[in-house]
């Protein structure tokens, strides 16, 4: 994600909740970059962020002036107790399983802080739309047919819950915002039924166009406007 997302994800987060999840989410996406870039340094360097932040988030949760439920810290403690035996036991030799592990403990944490702010629907399908855009976006690069299928098929079936959730009549989503996501996933869910049709041979613009159009939806959720 470019600073200008991470822009985004501060103005708008002002809660510690909110705050905290910004920065699991960011460290998510840095470290299941670092390990398709193949580069020690960028591995050794995110996965050092990647430790420190739950060395602070463990001191922070345990800080009695912290209001979170007490399950949700002791939740919290339990998972960066996880994190640091797995990150210093294998360091850069984890695998590329141990790596999605450690993404998902991120992103689980940070729907869970997320359920105390006020907008969590909207954040949580960005959320969604952050971890399919990273497999979209290895499955371009690595160009392996199995990747890039069950990619698709995870792009088609979120695209389709947002317009089932957009079409709600309890949703708290503006009508302006549920119209425009409505329309998006109708023209998504097209490109990406056009693009599995021809897997042998897609066309990389209209992928790079759908692995876009998913970021900047993501940071409209997130700042409740669609472009």
């Amino acid at each position: 994600m470019n600073n200008n997302s991470n822009e985004v994800f501060v103005e708008n987060f002002t809660n510690k909740a909110g705050i905290e999840a910004n920065i699991l989410i960011n460290h998510a996406l840095m470290l299941s970059k670092a390990y398709e870039t193949n580069s020690k340094e960028e591995v050794l360097y995110a996965l050092d962020s990647y430790l420190k932040l739950w060395v602070e988030i463990e001191t922070s949760v345990k800080n009695a002036k912290n209001l979170l439920p007490e399950n949700l810290k002791s939740n919290i403690v339990k998972l960066s107790k996880f994190v640091e035996r797995t990150v210093l036991s294998k360091g850069v030799t984890l695998s590329k399983e141990d790596v999605k592990t450690l993404v998902n403990v991120n992103m689980q944490v940070a729907t869970g802080l997320l359920e105390q702010t006020d907008n969590y629907l909207a954040i949580e399908e960005a959320i969604s739309l952050l971890q399919c855009t990273i497999k979209l976006s290895n499955a371009k690069e690595t160009k392996n047919s199995s990747d890039l299928v069950s990619a698709l098929d995870e792009n088609l079936k979120l695209w389709v819950y947002i317009k089932t959730m957009a079409k709600k009549k309890d949703s708290k989503i503006s009508t302006e915002t549920k119209n425009n996501l409505i329309k998006l996933a109708d023209y998504m869910s097209a490109k990406t039924i056009e693009v599995g049709q021809n897997l042998s041979n897609f066309d990389e613009n209209t992928l790079e166009h759908m692995i876009n159009t998913n970021l900047q939806v993501t940071e409209g959720l997130v700042s409740n406007r669609v472009a």
